[in-house]
């Protein structure tokens, strides 16, 4: 396990700041499920455009990137071999398609990946973009709460550009 610290990027809707640091309400993604809490977050700005090109619709209302500083975080990186292969993994489980999964009824293969680091005790993980594995992303588990990984916004909300 490796302590992280520094800024990343959130990209959320315009009028939903007040829930910068709240996580997903989503009842479920690629990383969560079943109640479970997750704050998704990118390594950089292209990374977090990358990463919302999936989700976003024509109709939606705006989105601005936020810097978010984090520190304290004890994560798992995914994209090391040895560490995949201490948590039982393949290396293809934080990669799957996991909408594609659910909308034919079955688990998501993703959620063998982050159930084995939430069950290891750590905050989050580090996980490879899958439409460009150069960048990387963050999703945390348990933030701000004693012990745990700790987020504050880091500066001023910025248009999101898709």
């Amino acid at each position: 396990m490796l302590v992280l610290e520094g800024t990343f990027y959130r990209v959320i809707f315009a009028d939903d700041l007040r829930y910068l640091l709240s996580g997903t309400n989503a009842p479920e993604g690629r990383f969560h499920h079943g109640g479970q809490s997750a704050l998704y977050l990118s390594a950089s700005p292209e990374g977090a455009r990358v990463a919302m090109a999936t989700y976003q619709r024509p109709d939606d209302p705006p989105r601005v990137t936020v810097p978010v500083a984090v520190s304290a975080a004890r994560v798992l990186d995914l994209r090391l071999p040895g560490t995949l292969a201490a948590m039982g993994l393949s290396g293809y489980e934080p990669a799957a398609k996991w909408q594609e999964e659910r909308a034919t009824g079955l688990r998501a293969t993703s959620w063998r990946a982050s159930d084995a680091v939430r069950a290891a005790g750590a905050d989050g993980m580090i996980y490879a973009s899958r439409k460009a594995p150069e960048l990387w992303h963050l999703v945390l588990f348990h933030w701000n709460l004693p012990g745990h990984a700790q987020v504050v916004a880091a500066g001023e909300p910025a248009a999101f550009q898709a």
